[in-house]
Parts: C-alpha cells; structure tokens; sequence
C-alpha cells in the first residue's frame, strides 16, 4: 500500500513538471483545486460543460423589418451545481434607447430592444411583469427564478415567443443595406454560459467587447417573403423545397465541385429562384454543437459556390452571396475555399471543423460559425485581411470556444495571427509589419497594460492593441523561441484538447509546456502578465580579422527575435540572427558572433517585423 501510494505522488509529480508557477486569480486557482482543469493543459478529470438544444421559428417583414420569433430551449445542466435560476441573453435590448453601452449607435439605429410575449418553462406560464420579481433584467440579461431548482444531470424546457425590430442602417456586428439586405445576429434569446470558473456569465453586451458562448444543436425556420434567399450558419435541410429546379441543380453541383459554380447569376435577374407558397418560403437551416447562429438575407444578391475535400469523407462547400456592384465577392467563395485549405494544412493544420462556410456582403467585418458578414474594401489588402480574418475564427472562439469577453485577445489575436502567410499569398502584404509598427508605437503607454488582466478593463483604441497586434506578435515571437515545428504541434493539441470547450489563457499556457517539456514561464509573463515594451539595442560591436561579435541588449525586457543587418566595407551584407529562445536564460545582454570575409561598417537591427519602441538604438558604427 505504501509503494501504491509513492507511485501515485510520482505519477502526480510528472504530470505537473512543466507546469509554470504562473499567476492565477482565485477563480480559476479553484477550477485547478476542484479538477476540472489539469496542470498538463487538458480539461480536468472533473471537467463538466451545460448544453442546449434550440428549435427555433422566424419570420421577418422586410418592410418593416420586424423580425417574429418562437423557440423551445431545451436545456441540460451537466454541472454538480443545482441551478435555482437560469440567466437569457437579450443582446436586442443593447439598442434600446438608453441601454449602457460603450459606443455611440446612430439614431436611426436605435430601437425599442426585444419584446417577449410568452415565456414558459417546464410547461408553466411564468409573469413578464417584473413586479412579480419572477424575471429581473440586468442590462443584456434576463434573469429568470425557477419555482423548482434544476438539479445536476437534469434538464428543463424553456419556451419563448418574441419580436424586435431589426436595427436601421449600418450597425458595428449586424445590419440593414438599403430596403431588402439584412445581416442578423444575435437575435434569439439564449442561455448564458454557466461554466466552472464563475457560475453564470453576467457581464451585459455593451457593444464593444465581444462574446462567450455555450455549444447547442441548433434547427432553425426562417420564414420570408417570396423572393428572398437566406444563407446561414449550418447546412440548409430543404434546398429542394425551396430552389426552382435550374437553382437547386446548380446548388447540388456546388457541394461537390472543385470548380467555381454560379449559383445565381446577374442573368438570373427578375426570374423566380425560390420557390414559395402562399407568397412565403421557409427555410430550414440545422448545425449541430455550435456556439451561435446567424444568418443573411436579401432579394437580388447572387450566390456562388464551390467545394473542397480536405481528406477522404470530408467536403467542405464555400459559398458567397453578395451585391451585383460588388466586384471582390467574385472571389470570395474561391478565397473562402483557399483560406479553409490552408488553416486546414498549414497553419494550425487542423482539418477545417465545419460542413460549410458563407461569404455574405455586409459591412464591416464580423463572424459567426459558418458565415462572415464582409463589407467591400477600396483596397485588395483589406478585402483580403478581412475575409480570411474572419473565417479564421471558425476555430477561435467557434471550435475552441474562448471567452472573448474576458480574454479577447485568445481569439482576435490568433485570428490575426493566424492567416499571415495566407495574407501575404493573397495580396503581397504582410501584417506582421503592420502590428509590429503598431505596437512599436504604442508599447510603453499608460494603457499599454498586460493582456492577462480581463478585456472588460480596456476600451479603445487599446482593446484593439491588446485584443489583435500584441497577442498576434507574442504568437510569432513563440514560434520563434519554439520553431514552427514544435509551436504547430503544441496549438493543434491545444484545439484537439479543447475543442467544444472552454479554455482559460493557463490552459492554453499549460498545453503548451505539456507539449514542450519545458517551464515558459521565461516567457509567459514578460509577454502577458507584465508590462514591457520591445526594444532591443546594439550595445557593443567587436571586429577581429574574419570575426565579428555583436552585444545585443534588451533594454524593454521583452523576448525577441533578433535579426541584425551587418553591412561590410566590401558593398556586401551578412544576416545575423537569433530565435527568441536566446533570452530563456534571463540574461538582458548576448553577444552574437558569425565569421565575414571583409570589415564590417556598420551594424543594424532593421527587420520591420520585429517590434522595436526606440529605434535610436539600433545601429552601430562605433566598431573595435
């Protein structure tokens, strides 16, 4: 028994080595104490997530744009926790007048938020009137007291009918164009994700952070006027029901070709697409374990698709629906399918999730699982950045379900990190330059605070440095250290781990020393728990004969990548570089050194890529 018990402390004491003593808040130093999560970066042996399954019906009046909606919620508690309310998110009620918010709507943007009409739970028919402190609103959030506590491995049944009015104009994540264009998100009541770091999400939507989710299976109903196609998130069920024969042949087509297949077609103007009855179709659109749904709609965009098989079995269709004036959406089903084959192969070589994924011409630039809702750029550079931004977020925070709100930078920072070679094939630019400019001139600020504190802290312009250009170059500067091999392998079992779930920054920091065999804790806090600015200097040059030797001083403390520019008196330059590894030692200085055939005039630090706060430092002409 006592040989049983040194070998279960051995057993433990591998299991941890590597992991880092990093800084933890005492809710999430209590998920590590309860066992749903582990010191090796996987879900806990006591890990435990709640789910939902959503049957919804809408109908929309494009005229009016009054969207009318009923759904059954049927929702199980797979927590230890008997849960004596249950919490809705309204996100709606964020556009009614006077709702907290952190950006200025446009007046015709303003509604009068979501009106419930019905809510039932388990069959009972429960009060909309708040003086019988049945329901209590929160700003976003619906709180509702259950007259019988829902234990642990139950489930209860939540109906609701409602209605709202579709936001006017152009709004930052959803949106009217013109008379008969919508893009609608964040419209159905849902539960609020209930997890086992803080209980019940209760941080109200203000327009600026972004969103957390629970997964659900979702079958939606959307029911328009003749005349009107839906493109969403999940596979359509009934594509015979609802496309004429010429349309519904051209669509089957696309689920299958490798070739760019014209759905719908400016030809196709003023003939009958979808089919109706009684001057209404109804489309059906099912997912099954997403985190969200959505959808966009209109009565004269066109449809393209094509398909692409990443291994055998498995197909992925790529559709676009867009304005006939906008020329880049000519493309977009095929840069769609582009971007899938390469976040499938190459960067995080996790074969693409889903079944299907849309294009659809918006504004602006917002995901949601299996449709992007893009505007048209004036540039190839920033239709290219945000169409395969976008998509690449179908794995964070769709598949690897982060929490945005909390940590923004989990998800916008690999999106923008993600994609960059994708980026420069597509359009002969690197946004590895365009973040390290960015944060080379912002490091060292009074908002230039460490990413590990809550996004709920920062606003703009800082939530975007911290949520985007930041993260995505400690992302490089980690494969630096680590070498794309080894950093590749530690992100895939990151999403392999935690797909479905719900990761925490230190899972994904434990993950990876679980993946190393090494404390990165050398990096981890410079990088995300600490304030540090990137600034490297030139502090000392030696030439002797056919050797040069270069001391590099990291004057902000934050690890880099070194990459000097020796330029020699013979018209000739050498390159002389270092993996951002070299600072795992902690040494705030390291000399360099590599052979040359003539004198060296000069010593520079110029790659753009690498971000640098002070740039006065980063030459050398003073050689021994």
């Amino acid at each position: 028994m006592k040989l049983f018990t040194i070998s279960l402390i051995f057993v433990f004491a591998l299991s941890v080595a590597f992991a880092s003593d990093l800084k933890k808040p005492k809710e999430i130093n209590k998920a590590y104490t309860n066992q749903t999560r582990s010191y090796d970066g996987k879900p806990g042996i006591n890990y435990w997530q709640n789910f939902s399954e959503y049957k919804i019906k809408a109908e929309i009046d494009p005229k009016t744009r009054l969207l009318s909606g009923s759904e059954i919620i049927t929702y199980f508690n797979n927590s230890p926790d008997t849960l004596k309310n249950i919490v809705l998110k309204l996100y709606q009620d964020m556009y009614k007048k006077g709702a907290a918010r952190n950006t200025e709507l446009n007046p015709e943007t303003v509604t009068n938020g979501i009106k419930l009409n019905k809510l039932i739970v388990d069959g009972n028919i429960l009060s909309l009137n708040i003086d019988d402190k049945i329901i209590t609103h929160q700003g976003t959030n619906l709180i509702i007291k259950l007259s019988s506590p829902l234990p642990p491995k139950s489930k209860k049944e939540i109906e609701i009918d409602w209605n709202f009015t579709i936001p006017k104009g152009t709004d930052i994540r959803i949106g009217s164009y013109g008379e008969s264009t919508f893009f609608v998100g964040y419209w159905y009541p849902k539960v609020a994700v209930y997890d086992d770091i803080r209980g019940w999400d209760m941080i109200s939507y203000n327009a600026e952070h972004e969103f957390y989710f629970d997964y659900s299976d979702m079958n939606v109903e959307i029911k328009v006027p003749k005349g009107f196609g839906i493109w969403a998130t999940g596979m359509l069920q009934n594509p015979d029901e609802v496309l004429t024969d010429v349309y519904f042949k051209r669509y089957n087509e696309s689920l299958t070709s490798d070739n760019l297949i014209n759905i719908v077609t400016k030809q196709d103007s003023g003939k009958e697409v979808y089919k109706h009855q009684n001057g209404f179709t109804t489309f059906n659109y099912s997912a099954k374990n997403v985190s969200d749904f959505a959808f966009g709609m209109s009565d004269f965009y066109l449809w393209d698709g094509t398909s692409i098989e990443l291994e055998p079995g498995k197909r992925v269709a790529c559709f676009s629906a867009y304005n006939p004036a906008s020329d880049f959406f000519t493309q977009a089903a095929t840069m769609a399918k582009r971007s899938i084959e390469f976040f499938s192969k190459h960067m995080p070589a996790v074969i693409y999730p889903y079944p299907q994924i849309t294009v659809f011409n918006g504004d602006g630039g917002m995901e949601f699982p299996m449709i992007v809702n893009d505007g048209q750029f004036s540039n190839t550079i920033n239709d290219v950045y945000v169409t395969t931004h976008e998509i690449s977020h179908m794995y964070f925070p769709f598949y690897v379900g982060t929490n945005e709100t909390r940590y923004g930078w989990m998800d916008e920072g690999m999106a923008y990190f993600l994609p960059w070679d994708l980026q420069i094939e597509l359009s002969q630019f690197d946004h590895r330059t365009r973040a390290a400019v960015g944060f080379s001139k912002w490091a060292g600020n009074e908002l230039d605070i460490p990413m590990i504190l809550p996004s709920i802290l920062s606003r703009d312009p800082h939530l975007s440095m911290m949520s985007y250009y930041k993260p995505a170059l400690a992302y490089e500067m980690l494969e630096s250290a680590l070498g794309e091999e080894l950093f590749v392998k530690g992100l895939k079992e990151f999403i392999l781990q935690w797909n479905g779930k719900h990761p925490t920054p230190w899972d994904f920091f434990y993950t990876f020393e679980d993946v190393v065999k090494k404390d990165l804790s050398w990096f981890w806090n410079p990088w995300f728990f600490e304030s540090h600015i990137p600034d490297l200097a030139i502090k000392e040059v030696k030439n002797e004969k056919n050797k040069v030797s270069v001391l590099i001083e990291n004057v902000g403390n934050l690890p880099l990548q070194i990459d000097l520019t020796l330029n020699l008196e013979n018209g000739t330059q050498t390159k002389l570089s270092a993996s951002t590894s070299i600072w795992e030692s902690g040494n705030k200085e390291v000399w360099l050194d590599t052979e040359v055939k003539s004198k060296v005039k000069s010593v520079e630090l110029l790659n753009k890529n690498i971000p640098d706060a002070d740039a006065s430092n980063n030459r050398s002409v003073n050689i021994n």
